[in-house]
């Protein structure tokens, strides 16, 4: 246990570290794909080898014998994690505010195709550190539903294609990829989890083709309600798949694998069919119009996502007063001059509940929305009355921008950005 809570740390501590690689030239952004990939990788393991570690501490203390020791344990675990996570949540939301800043300002299509899957992965890795936080907080519960294994599958070689095109094509071989996935059904699941299923079998199915080959990715329905998906390769020699078989059990199917002679190696999943349809994807918000502008307090004492989430603000047309803590925003807080308030809950002196508190003392009916990596279970905090939204880290332009567009304008008054 301790070397893997010594493993966390040292990820989260590489992650917070990152060198400012997001403002660099183009053939950086492969490297930072790479980086990125392999770290969710880590922490997926992490994860199951963590809810592996609680399951084993409940059976050998039993269920009615050392219980307040088996408390204290899980409340140390909890909440040494919980701190881990929170500050990886951070690093990624500065991550994925500068990305989206950058896939608006570059014309370049190698960039933006590149620049996307950085914006995929930091969505993902946000998507698993939420898990871990709502395993911590004892609500270990997946939300399922119906998952197009079509899109799944593309944006699974989406993430991969430094590895099996980009840095192939560096060492003078080629790997061909064969999809045949049109005709399958959605399979009933988490799309995060099974997109990192797919990603770690295209992984390992590359990394067994060191002289080039061909990827062969095929999924296809039944009448009986099994929906099969197959990813096989070239490269020959064994597959290590314990890491992804409580993924696959928890979705109530089964993974195994064949080996053709020498020349193929085949992996086989089996999932669920699902009875329910696919709900479409919210278009994007239209562009503001005028008069649509909202006018911002942002605080946040990480100068690095303040700065992100203030330039992704001003970008769309709204107009930002940004404090880097809550003091300062306390400070400098007119009601007549502010349509909301965008507060970041851990902050030191001050914290986002406390800034909540006060700003609806001064003006009851001015929204308050609370940005937190700590995950989405805060919203049970009973200080949670004095905020009108929780947005978990990393937050998408999507979210956030969604979120202020719901947001009544106060009077018009001309307000300079402050930063």
């Amino acid at each position: 246990m301790k070397r893997l809570l010594r493993r966390l740390a040292s990820r989260a501590s590489e992650s917070a570290g990152l060198p400012p690689l997001m403002l660099s030239g183009h053939e950086e952004i492969p490297l930072i794909v790479n980086r990125l990939t392999a770290l969710k990788a880590e922490m997926d393991r992490s994860f199951y080898e963590l809810r592996g570690w609680s399951r084993a501490l409940g059976q050998r203390l039993g269920p009615l014998r050392d219980e307040l020791a088996r408390s204290r344990n899980l409340f140390t675990l909890g909440d040494t994690i919980g701190g881990l996570a929170h500050n990886f949540n951070n690093s990624l939301a500065a991550i994925l505010g500068y990305t989206e800043l950058l896939l608006q300002e570059t014309g370049d299509e190698t960039a933006r195709r590149r620049l996307a899957v950085i914006r995929q992965v930091a969505l993902e890795a946000g998507a698993t550190v939420r898990q871990l936080q709502e395993f911590i907080a004892q609500q270990p519960q997946v939300a399922f539903g119906p998952v197009a294994l079509q899109p799944l599958i593309a944006d699974a070689l989406a993430l991969t294609e430094p590895r099996w095109r980009d840095d192939a094509e560096r060492r003078g071989i080629t790997i061909a990829v064969i999809r045949d996935v049109e005709s399958a059904p959605p399979v009933e699941g988490n799309s995060v989890e099974l997109r990192d299923v797919f990603v770690q079998l295209i992984m390992s199915a590359v990394t067994a083709m060191p002289r080039g080959g061909a990827l062969t990715i095929r999924a296809w329905g039944e009448e009986s309600g099994w929906v099969f998906a197959e990813v096989s390769d070239t490269g020959g020699g064994a597959r290590e798949l314990l890491h992804l078989s409580p993924i696959i059990e928890r979705h109530g199917g089964s993974i195994t694998v064949t080996r053709d002679g020498a020349t193929r190696t085949t992996v086989h999943l089996r999932l669920l069919g699902s009875r329910y349809q696919i709900i479409p994807a919210a278009s994007e918000p239209p562009p503001l119009q005028a008069g649509q502008a909202r006018r911002v307090l942002l605080v946040e004492d990480d100068p690095r996502l303040l700065r992100a989430l203030a330039d992704l603000l001003q970008r769309h047309g709204h107009v930002v007063v940004s404090a880097a803590s809550g003091t300062e925003a306390l400070a400098v807080f007119d009601p007549a001059r502010v349509d909301l308030v965008v507060t970041d809950l851990g902050m030191p002196g001050m914290t986002g509940w406390e800034v909540a508190a006060e700003v609806k003392t001064r003006a009851p009916q001015m929204p308050v929305f609370l940005l937190t990596g700590w995950g989405e279970t805060v919203a049970a905090d009973e200080r949670s009355r004095f905020v009108d939204r929780v947005i978990a880290k990393p937050v998408s332009a999507d979210a956030l921008l969604g979120s202020l567009a719901q947001v009544a304008r106060s009077a018009p008054v001309a307000l300079r950005a402050q930063t």
